[in-house]
């Protein structure tokens, strides 16, 4: 959005499209930007590169840029050689050529996101940072890497009073700030936020008004500082976004939401790191916390657990020493099957997470479909499958998981391993590949596939 008003300032003429666009492609353009984001996702940005190469004069014309390239830029330099790479932020003068402004500083151009057919959300907002960086270094975290100082940015009076001359007013306002509550002098950026319209119980033309802090808050500031828990509620904060990333943090994290919800609050979005240095029991733990605040407290925790992936990582198949291939993947059938969140409700918790922990293990232990449309496979193969799984001894569990593994990251040597499983596994992993194949996609699947989203066995974890 910031490029857009940059080019724009000077003249040009601007396009904005996601990701390979055939009309785009079709047409020759003096510069192409691609952004990227995580690192497992470069070489599908190296695919977008390519695609677009035709369509400049030169490949240096092609500007590639983004948190994913400046964590892992020899990737792309490897595979879409001649190409501008632009590692780190765009915050001082010269980094687009000489004559460039600090990007970074401009404001952003709000009117591409109503030009490319994506419901972007929200779509009538602000979009500040205020802040840069973050004063924790967590080695799960690339925010130490990409902004290594922490500090404020250009005031938000500022930020808002140029956005509302070049685009007028917005509903809401999106902080996408990494850290915002550790800036020395907090207190002073929430009496701005309230001054310029978004204090609590704010309304614009009849309809509420929100300010989300979109990065997350920092629980254990508000443990420590309860003063923060009653700045917030001075303002129309919604959701509150707060992070439960591993079990050490449990006291500052339950303190926290007992001091936001003093405060009135009682909805809440929580971030569960896993597959990091945790363990399935530590996400266990941590999902049945939430279903306890909310049944204790009356109030509504939506979970969205978040798999750890390291930031050298391509292919998205990172599976930590304390997980497994298939629990990880039977986390994210459960995902699958509930849209990637976690119900507030303790007894839908219980019913996809299972009422114990070893039932939470099992479940993640069963056939991807029978996981997805547990409802439908309960009272015929689900059944048979448990029956022969609860046979099976702990030692003999964990080498069904290995063979698991082992036949979805090799699937062309699938066939003839199959051929030669011993008892007791050749039956049970009959479940998984009936006939020794795939099983065929449901139409619900097929519904998830042309949405982008894979229930197969050959995708990895991910």
């Amino acid at each position: 959005m910031r490029l857009s008003t940059y080019h724009h300032r000077r003249g040009d003429r601007v396009a904005f499209v996601r990701g390979e666009n055939d009309w785009a492609r079709a047409r020759r353009w003096d510069r192409i930007y691609v952004a990227s984001l995580f690192t497992w996702e470069l070489p599908r940005t190296a695919d977008t590169i390519e695609f677009y190469r035709q369509s400049v004069h030169d490949p240096k014309d092609i500007f590639v840029g983004g948190t994913g390239v400046t964590l892992l830029p020899d990737y792309i330099r490897q595979r879409c050689p001649g190409c501008t790479i632009i590692e780190g932020p765009l915050d001082r003068p010269g980094r687009l050529g000489p004559d460039s402004p600090a990007i970074a500083s401009l404001v952003p151009d709000y009117s591409i996101l109503q030009r490319v057919n994506w419901a972007y959300y929200p779509r009538d907002a602000f979009f500040v940072r205020i802040t840069k960086g973050c004063i924790r270094t967590c080695s799960f975290c690339a925010v130490p890497k990409l902004e290594k100082g922490f500090g404020l940015l250009s005031p938000l009076r500022q930020q808002l009073t140029d956005a509302r001359e070049a685009h007028g007013e917005k509903q809401h306002l999106v902080v996408m700030d990494n850290n915002i509550l550790a800036i020395a002098g907090i207190e002073n950026i929430f009496r701005e936020i309230r001054e310029l319209g978004f204090e609590k119980g704010a309304k614009r033309n009849g309809r509420e008004r929100t300010v989300d802090f979109n990065q997350g808050l920092d629980a254990r500031l508000i443990a420590a500082k309860p003063e923060l828990a009653k700045l917030l509620a001075t303002i129309c904060i919604s959701p509150i976004r707060l992070a439960f990333d591993f079990i050490g943090i449990r006291p500052a994290y339950e303190k926290a939401i007992r001091l936001l919800v003093e405060q009135g609050f009682n909805e809440f979005t929580n971030y569960m790191l896993f597959n990091f240095n945790d363990t399935p029991r530590d996400l266990y733990d941590r999902l049945m916390i939430n279903a306890k605040l909310n049944e204790e407290l009356g109030i509504r925790i939506t979970g969205f657990p978040m798999r750890f992936i390291p930031m050298d990582d391509v292919n998205r198949r990172y599976v930590a020493p304390s997980w497994t291939w298939r629990y990880l993947r039977g986390i994210q059938c459960i995902l699958l099957a509930t849209r990637g969140l976690v119900s507030p409700n303790p007894e839908f918790i219980k019913h996809a997470f299972g009422e114990t922990y070893e039932e939470f293990l099992e479940i993640l232990s069963m056939p991807d479909r029978y996981i997805i449309y547990r409802d439908h496979y309960g009272k015929d193969g689900a059944t048979d499958w448990k029956q022969e799984f609860r046979q099976l001894s702990s030692d003999e569990r964990n080498e069904l998981l290995r063979i698991l593994q082992d036949l979805n990251s090799t699937p062309r040597e699938r066939p003839k391993k199959l051929g030669t499983l011993r008892y007791p596994f050749r039956s049970i992993i009959e479940h998984y590949y009936p006939d020794g194949k795939i099983p065929p996609k449901t139409p619900v699947e097929e519904e998830l596939a042309q949405q982008g989203v894979s229930v197969g066995y050959d995708s990895g974890p991910g």
